[in-house]
């Protein structure tokens, strides 16, 4: 009994990273302004980590978009 029971917390301890790296989410974000009648968009690099991690990126996107009268755009995977 003893012996199962090592054996199920070893093969828990071998899938906690793939369980805990399964959650990790990434995006792309680009916003797009105008300047003198020219649309210009801006990218900015992906960015993969946690669901606050990604929040803020995105905040920080339209947070830039609307300094300069854009609008900002993101793409989840």
């Amino acid at each position: 009994m003893k012996k199962i029971f090592i054996l199920l917390v070893f093969i828990a301890f071998l899938l906690s990273p793939a369980i805990l790296y399964s959650c990790k989410k990434c995006s792309t974000c680009k916003y797009t302004y105008t300047v003198m009648g020219y649309s210009n968009t801006y990218t900015y690099p992906e960015l993969c980590g946690k669901k606050s991690d990604i929040d803020a990126y995105e905040q920080a996107c339209r947070d830039a978009a609307a300094m300069v009268g854009g609008t900002c755009s993101c793409e989840s995977k």
